[in-house]
Order: C-alpha cells, then sequence, then structure tokens
C-alpha cells in the first residue's frame, strides 16, 4: 500500500462515519492526508514528494488507530494531534483551546479585503490610536 493509498481509505472511512470538518480542513480527503502526514511524521506540506512511498503493516496500523479515534471520539484533529496551523504558524492546542482557523485570514493575507475597506477604516489602519505611550500603531503590514 502507498502513503496516497492510505490518505485514500481513511478519507472514505471518515467519509462515512459522517465526522464534520471545519477546523483546519474542509473536507475528508485533506483531514486523512493531515492525520496520515502527521502520524507518521513527514512534513505537512508536501504531499506530492510522498505519494508514492510505500506504508508498512505497522505504519498502517498506527494510523487506523488515530482515524479510529477522530471517528469514535468526533473530536477535532486538532486536538488528537495537539496542532492546529494558521496561516502557516503552528499552534499547540488542546481541549481547553479554541482551534485557531480563520477562513477571513487568507483574505486579509492575500489582501483582498483591502478593496472593501471605506476610506475611514483605512486611515484607521493606518494609524490606530492603542494608548498613551503608543499613541499610534503602525498600518497592519498584511493589508498593504
Amino acid at each position: 500500500m502507498t502513503l496516497l493509498d492510505l490518505i485514500q481509505q481513511s478519507a472514505a472511512r471518515l467519509e462515512e462515519a459522517g465526522v464534520a470538518f471545519g477546523h483546519g480542513t474542509t473536507n475528508a480527503f485533506d483531514e486523512a492526508a493531515w492525520l496520515v502526514l502527521w502520524q507518521l511524521g513527514l512534513p505537512l506540506d508536501d504531499l506530492d514528494s510522498v505519494d508514492g512511498m510505500a506504508v508498512s503493516p505497522e505504519q498502517q496500523d498506527s494510523v487506523n488507530e488515530l482515524v479510529d479515534e477522530r471517528i469514535r471520539t468526533r473530536k477535532p484533529a486538532a486536538y488528537l494531534t495537539r496542532e492546529a496551523w494558521l496561516q502557516g504558524v503552528p499552534f499547540y492546542v488542546d481541549e481547553r483551546s479554541i482551534v485557531p482557523r480563520s477562513f477571513i485570514a487568507e483574505l486579509l493575507a492575500e489582501g483582498d479585503i483591502d478593496p472593501w475597506l471605506d476610506e475611514e477604516t483605512r486611515r484607521v489602519l493606518d494609524c490606530a490610536p492603542a494608548t498613551a505611550a503608543w499613541p499610534c500603531w503602525p498600518r497592519w503590514p498584511i493589508l498593504r
């Protein structure tokens, strides 16, 4: 079995079980890829370089245990892996925290929200009053 086969098999199991997504992924394949790559200690952002890699029976068992736990507990994958990513930055998470996620963060990072801002909002973002010690925050670098 290849890594890609294991991801596809895991995605099918997640879909069949009807688990919900939205804490870092939006679909069964992406969630399965995250779980498989994380469990096997592989880079989360480079599936193409390892998708044909052979997976041992022990590795398959390890991944299946994690996917079983995801299905059984319905906990977000981030709680099982103890990490979540937002705009390429990893965060430690557990059941005491809200999983960091935001589709708005992607709009901000790409600058796609800037055209929707009115003149007053742009002025505030250019120099937002904060405190007497720091009377003006610089403009957000992501909203160039």
